[in-house]
């Protein structure tokens, strides 16, 4: 039986409803449910489960509607009233509208908030300091902008102020919307949309200070527009009349307001192609280009020769590749770094282009660029895509109802498939898609070209739309493959036959493909990672890893608490348990870092290649604890269980280090560093020391193919020497190169005879690269720098990129 106390209990929160609905009015009910509504899907939605940034921005998007339109609810319930009365509105009132507006639209946010934190019980949410302060600076924060602008829309029309009220966010969002199609930002800001941070590749994301002062601008933004209203309303009946002494306080926070809206390229919250200009102040053209670059990297005139060529040879080949050609010249804005770059546009670690202004965003690397081509490839593809985005967008008829079609997968699958003639790894895309399939890791090929391309892991998609869209580019031309990319994948009206027809064709393709098990192991390792919609906690717990790493050597304690958190959080990721033990070692626990390491080499599950990290951090530790046996031991390991040849070329040289006193003392400083994590740490120190062994072991050819490795970049002339020493006409000496390393000396040797014109050598050298390379994307890698050379020696003249104009 309830009692009286139960029963007051019971009715509290409906009879609290009721006065909120009563005082609100029932549009203000409507948003209520709809928001409630809204969280209970988010709640099963992968990645929106968690209070969070995706869920906030969701949530704010729908806040910034349903607080406009309550917004002016409140003044259409407020005029009937007034009517009533026969009484006008003044600035008193007015204020008093604007607070109960705002009263109104953050009560809509509470359900939300409570619904998404009880789901916390349910799904692992691992930062709620976080989730909370994006909950502020999106759904509340909008909901304080957009209350207000809803109410001062009833006011200025009392006819069509609902529609003006909801034509406020539409326009804002707009605009924001051209901003990223327009400007070369591919993040963010708005008073109704909050922030969109830009490629969701970018997993790691904290609530960024950037986005508080915003929120704080916003504020003086609508108190302008909210203090020109008040000196507006007139008092009495007249409410055209303006009231001077409140006109004369609006005008410096009008004035403010104006003033932060001019100034918000430089605030960040809206860069254009001046602020870029700014950051990135040098420039040099070529017959195709104008790229962008910073000063603070100063580029020599060899290196700018060299871009140049570079530059201009990737052009020549995706011309033949894909017998289309851009309208104009190409800009390359090359940024220092990726934390700059994220700053600055958006995309830190991501790479990216836009077809329609045909600009491509990249940041520096060491000559030849392995990503400079996978990103021409987009503007090259705009030539024949879509007319506004130049991507494989197309409207198709379903019915009477014409269907927009997006297929991501080809837009990715053709850059990555321009790209195949010079693979990234020990594997071709080929292979690694094969390997991908072997393991059981591959994607329904249907979900990666279309659409649903993003919401695959990075790693699967991209390998998966490339190998595919790289086999239909090979046995049927590149004129189909354009029609291809036009229609945005209508496979049977291009090929005749359906997908799944050209799916089988592909798929036994593949499985002629040549797999050893270090194909697999890499594979294993690679492609294990889901997307991120099926991560714990992704952006939470992708932000504390790089937060770690970047404290591992100056606050190695931090490190350890964040990524012991990380562990507890995702116990099943072997990365944060890989990166705990390194912490630990840092931080002087050299025994538990061990023993961590030790529980690891254990762990059946974990992958080969991380197998081999972590003997290689056992090595390290045993090293600077002056136990060479127990470092030999590990190095050893790590060898065995190296699936890269540079890895595997560092574990022999380690090993070499660790024979001798003298090994140790130079070499081995060269390699392992004066402190745990100090490997390369000071580029003259470390030069000096692999001189010196160099110097101490005359008879040692590796001595001189170190030596000769680190001036390669610099000035090959130099290098060549050491180089030759170290891998031409060894014959049957005791010192020779092991084979591993004479044929990345012989790599070395082509690319400083290219950096000096001297293409015979060039040539001869990546000839004999081709003919013994072990692997196919040895194979295709030589081949294509021999492409590069017999481009460069046809097409140069006196010295290398004589065009170039700094």
């Amino acid at each position: 039986m309830v009692g009286p106390a139960d029963r007051g209990v019971n009715e509290s929160p409906r009879r609290n409803l009721a006065r909120a609905t009563q005082r609100f009015g029932k549009r203000w009910l409507v948003w209520v449910a709809a928001l409630a509504a809204l969280t209970l899907a988010l709640d099963f939605a992968p990645l929106f489960d968690v209070l969070g940034y995706d869920f906030s921005f969701v949530v704010g998007m729908v806040a910034a509607f349903a607080s406009v339109d309550v917004g002016h609810g409140v003044v259409a319930r407020d005029r009937e009233r007034r009517r009533s009365r026969g009484d006008a509105l003044d600035a008193r009132g007015l204020a008093r509208l604007v607070g109960v507006a705002v009263a109104a639209a953050l009560a809509t946010l509470v359900l939300p908030l409570l619904l998404s934190l009880a789901n916390a019980a349910r799904v692992r949410n691992c930062t709620l300091t976080d989730g909370f302060a994006f909950f502020a600076l999106l759904p509340v924060s909008t909901a304080i902008f957009a209350a207000p602008a809803g109410v001062l829309a009833g006011v200025l029309a009392p006819r069509r102020g609902r529609a003006l009220a909801w034509a406020l966010p539409v326009i804002s969002l707009a605009w924001a919307a051209w901003r990223l199609w327009a400007e070369p930002a591919v993040f963010a800001f708005d008073p109704f949309g909050g922030f969109f941070p830009g490629p969701i590749y970018d997993e790691a994301l904290r609530p960024p200070a950037r986005l508080a002062w915003f929120r704080l601008v916003n504020l003086v933004w609508i108190g302008a527009a909210v203090a020109v209203a008040l000196a507006a309303v007139g008092r009495g009946r007249d409410p055209r009349r303006w009231r001077r002494p409140a006109l004369l306080a609006a005008l410096p926070v009008v004035a403010a307001a104006a003033a932060l809206f001019a100034a918000r390229g430089d605030l960040g919250f809206a860069i254009d192609r001046d602020d870029l200009r700014r950051a990135l102040d040098r420039t040099f053209t070529t017959e195709h280009f104008v790229v962008h670059y910073a000063s603070g990297a100063p580029k020599s005139p060899a290196d700018l020769a060299l871009e140049t060529e570079d530059f201009e040879f990737r052009y020549a080949q995706l011309t033949e590749t894909l017998g289309a050609t851009p309208a104009g010249p190409v800009t390359v804005w090359e940024f220092p770094n990726a934390d700059v770059k994220k700053v600055l546009v958006g995309a830190g670690h991501t790479l990216y282009a836009k077809p329609w202004t045909r600009e491509i965003f990249l940041q520096g690397e060491r000559f030849p660029s392995t990503r400079l081509r996978h990103e021409l490839a987009h503007v090259f593809a705009g030539a024949f895509g879509d007319p506004i985005m130049g991507v494989a967008f197309a409207w198709r008829w379903k019915g009477p109802l014409p269907i927009p079609t997006l297929a991501m997968g080809l837009v990715e699958g053709l850059a990555e498939a321009a790209d195949t003639s010079d693979p990234d790894g020990a594997a071709t895309i080929h292979q690694e898609a094969a390997a991908m399939i072997a393991d059981g890791n591959a994607p329904p090929l249907a979900d990666v070209v279309g659409a649903g391309f993003t919401a695959q892991s990075g790693a699967r998609a991209y390998t998966m739309a490339g190998s595919f869209t790289a086999f239909l580019l090979e046995t049927r031309g590149p004129e189909r493959l354009r029609a291809l990319y036009h229609s945005a994948g209508d496979f049977s009206r291009v090929y005749r036959v359906p997908l799944a027809t050209l799916e089988g064709e592909w798929r036994a393709f593949l499985a002629q493909q040549p797999l050893d098990k270090d194909d697999r192991a890499r594979a294993a390792e690679r492609f294990r990672r889901p997307a991120i919609f099926k991560k714990v906690c992704a952006r939470d717990l992708a932000a504390r890893l790089g937060e770690a790493r970047g404290l591992e050597r100056v606050a190695p304690r931090e490190a350890v608490r964040l990524l012991e958190g990380a562990c507890a959080d995702d116990p099943h990721e072997p990365t944060f348990r890989l990166e705990l033990a390194q912490a630990l070692a840092f931080a002087g626990e050299r025994r538990a870092s061990l023993e961590k390491l030790g529980r690891f080499a254990a762990d059946e599950d974990v992958t080969q290649p991380l197998h081999a990290q972590a003997a290689s951090l056992a090595a390290e530790i045993q090293f600077h604890a002056h136990d060479w046996a127990n470092a030999a031991a590990e190095e050893k390991r790590a060898l065995a269980l190296a699936t890269e040849d540079g890895d595997r070329r560092l574990a022999m040289a380690k090993l070499r280090a660790l024979e001798t006193p003298l090994g140790r003392d130079t070499l081995g400083r060269a390699l392992f560093g004066d402190e745990l994590g100090g490997a390369g740490a000071d580029p003259v120190l470390m030069f000096h020391l692999l001189g010196e062994f160099a110097r101490l072991f005359p008879t040692d050819r590796l001595g001189p193919y170190l030596v000769g490795r680190q001036l390669l970049g610099r000035d090959p002339s130099l290098a060549l020497p050491y180089l030759s020493r170290a891998c031409d006409d060894v014959g049957t000496d005791p010192g020779a190169l092991p084979p591993l390393f004479a044929r990345e000396c012989g790599r070395m040797i082509g690319e400083a005879a290219y950096r000096l014109g001297d293409f015979a050598r060039a040539r001869g050298a990546y000839g004999r690269l081709a003919a013994e390379a072990d692997t196919e994307a040895d194979r295709l890698r030589a081949l294509d720098m021999q492409a590069r050379v017999l481009w460069a020696s046809a097409r140069r003249r006196g010295p290398v990129g004589a065009d170039a104009r700094p």
